[in-house]
C-alpha cells in the first residue's frame, strides 16, 4: 500500500455536485463564448479585490490594478517576466517553493539565497545580499511560507519594506495559504498593502477550491507594470476564457467560496494537530495544506520514506541554489480519509 504525502492538494472543497449545481443554473450569454478582456472582466476582478480584503491582508485593493492568471504561479511567472530580465540575480528565501524556483532558472534569471529564521527572510540578510549582489527584485513568501510553513509578523513585515524601500527593490509576494491560517487573528498585512507601489501581488483560489478551479490574479503596483503585464498576457493567451472566471468570481462574490473557505480551514486544522501529534513537537504547522519537518537527513529520510511506501515531496528542488535538503515537506490534503491519512503519517513516523 502506497500513501501521498507529496503532492499540495486540498480536500474536496468544491464537491462535484455543488459544480454541477452551479452549471446548471448558470445565466449563459455570448459573452461566454467570446474573447475575454486580457486582463480579466471588471466584475471578477472586483470580486477578487473583496477576497483579498477579507482574507489576505488587504485594508484596499483597486480592481483596475488586477489581472487574472491561471493560477497563483502564473502570477508569479508574469510578475518574474516584468521584473527580471534574462542574467539578472533574484533574492528568495534559502528554502523556497520549488515550482516558482524551476520558473526563474527556466527564464535564465539567478536565484540567490538570503538566510531565514522562524519567521522567514531576514531584513539584515536581505540588506547583506542586495549589497552584495546587486540585485534589485526579491521573491517573498510572508505567509504559510511553502515549504517552511513561516509567517512573518508585523514587525518582520514592516522590517523588509523598510529594506525594500531603501534599495529601490521590487517584492514578488506569493500569497496562496494566508487564507487558511489557523490564527483566528485578522490576516496579516500583505507586504503589498505596506508598500503598494514596491510589490507585484500573486495569489490563487486553487488550494481553497482545488486544481480544476484554479483561478489565480497578480496585482501591479501601478499603471505602466499592468499594461505591460496586460500585453504579455495578450500575446499569450488572450485572457482566461470566460466560464472559469464566471463561476470562481461568482462564488467568490456570493459567499460560497468563503463557505467552503471555513470548511476547508477546519479541516486542515484537524490534519495539523494529527499531524503533530504523530511526527513530534519539530513538525512546523500553521494550518495550510502542509507541515515542515527540518531534517539534515532529509534526502535520507526521503528515500526510506519511499521504500517504506510513503512519498513525500523530494526535498533538493527547495534549495534557492541547489544542495542538500534541509527537510521534509509533509502534505496532508492528498490523503482523502483520516484514517489513511493517519497510516500514512505513522508509517512516515516509523523512518525517522
Amino acid at each position: 500500500m502506497s500513501y501521498d504525502l507529496a503532492v499540495n492538494l486540498p480536500l474536496r472543497a468544491a464537491p462535484t455536485a455543488r459544480l454541477r449545481e452551479a452549471l446548471a443554473s448558470f445565466p449563459l450569454d455570448d459573452g461566454l463564448l467570446g474573447y475575454p478582456a486580457p486582463e480579466g472582466g471588471m466584475a471578477v476582478r472586483e470580486a477578487i479585490a473583496g477576497w483579498m480584503r477579507r482574507h489576505n491582508g488587504f485594508m484596499a485593493v483597486d480592481p483596475r490594478r488586477l489581472l487574472l492568471t491561471v493560477g497563483a504561479r502564473h502570477g508569479l511567472v508574469l510578475a518574474l517576466e516584468d521584473a527580471c530580465a534574462p542574467g539578472d540575480t533574484l533574492l528568495m528565501e534559502e528554502t523556497t517553493f520549488h515550482g516558482f524556483r524551476l520558473g526563474v532558472l527556466a527564464h535564465g534569471v539567478r536565484p540567490a539565497a538570503v538566510a531565514v529564521d522562524d519567521e522567514g527572510m531576514r531584513p539584515d540578510a536581505l540588506d547583506e545580499a542586495v549589497r552584495r549582489t546587486g540585485a534589485r527584485v526579491v521573491y517573498v513568501q510572508p505567509t504559510l511560507h511553502n515549504p517552511t510553513t513561516a509567517t512573518m509578523s508585523l514587525g518582520r513585515r514592516e522590517a523588509i519594506v523598510v529594506v525594500a524601500r531603501q534599495h529601490g527593490l521590487t517584492l514578488i509576494e506569493g500569497d496562496v495559504y494566508s487564507a487558511l491560517r489557523w490564527q483566528d487573528d485578522d490576516p496579516l498585512p500583505a507586504l503589498a498593502d505596506l508598500a503598494p507601489g514596491h510589490v507585484l501581488h500573486a495569489g490563487g483560489m486553487g488550494k481553497v477550491l482545488g486544481p480544476g478551479l484554479r483561478m489565480g490574479w497578480l496585482l501591479a503596483p501601478d499603471d505602466a507594470s499592468h499594461q505591460r503585464i496586460t500585453e504579455s498576457l495578450t500575446l499569450a493567451t488572450d485572457g482566461l476564457p470566460p466560464l472559469l472566471p464566471a463561476i470562481v468570481g461568482g462564488w467568490m462574490a456570493d459567499g460560497t467560496a468563503d463557505g467552503l473557505l471555513d470548511t476547508l480551514a477546519v479541516s486542515m486544522r484537524d490534519r495539523n494537530v494529527l499531524a503533530r501529534q504523530i511526527l513530534g513537537e519539530a513538525l512546523r504547522t500553521g494550518g495550510g495544506m502542509h507541515a515542515w519537518l527540518p531534517r539534515d537527513d532529509a534526502d535520507a529520510v526521503y528515500e526510506r520514506a519511499r521504500n517504506a511506501g510513503v512519498l513525500v515531496t523530494p526535498p533538493v528542488p527547495f534549495n534557492a541554489e541547489g544542495g542538500p535538503g534541509r527537510g521534509l515537506r509533509v502534505c496532508l490534503g492528498a490523503e482523502e480519509g483520516p484514517v489513511r491519512l493517519e497510516q500514512a503519517l505513522a508509517t512516515l513516523a516509523s523512518v525517522l
